[in-house]
This record gives structure tokens, C-alpha cells and sequence, in this order.
């Protein structure tokens, strides 16, 4: 089992490598933006109904 990398000083930052990904297709960006305006649509129509 390897030795975890702990940093000596509390506040020094250890950077941890990650694979690379690909980059995002157009589909999927435009999936995520609407599924981010729908997710606020109903959150602002949530929100809204609570001021009455």
C-alpha cells in the first residue's frame, strides 16, 4: 500500500493529477443549458410564489 503524500506545512497545497478529458461536445453543452434554465425557471416561479 503506497504512503499518502501529506504536505509538512497545514497550509501548503498539494495538486493532484487528473486525467484528461475531452472537451465538451456542442449537444452536450446545449443539453446543460437547458437543463440550467429550466432548473431556474422553476426555482424563480418556486421563489416567486412564496412573496404573496
Amino acid at each position: 500500500m503506497a504512503t499518502p503524500i501529506v504536505p509538512a506545512d497545514p497550509l501548503e497545497a498539494v495538486f493532484m493529477a487528473s486525467p484528461e478529458t475531452a472537451p465538451p461536445t456542442a449537444g452536450s453543452i446545449k443539453r446543460i443549458v437547458a437543463a440550467s434554465l429550466i432548473g431556474t425557471t422553476i426555482e424563480w416561479y418556486d421563489n416567486s410564489s412564496d412573496q404573496r
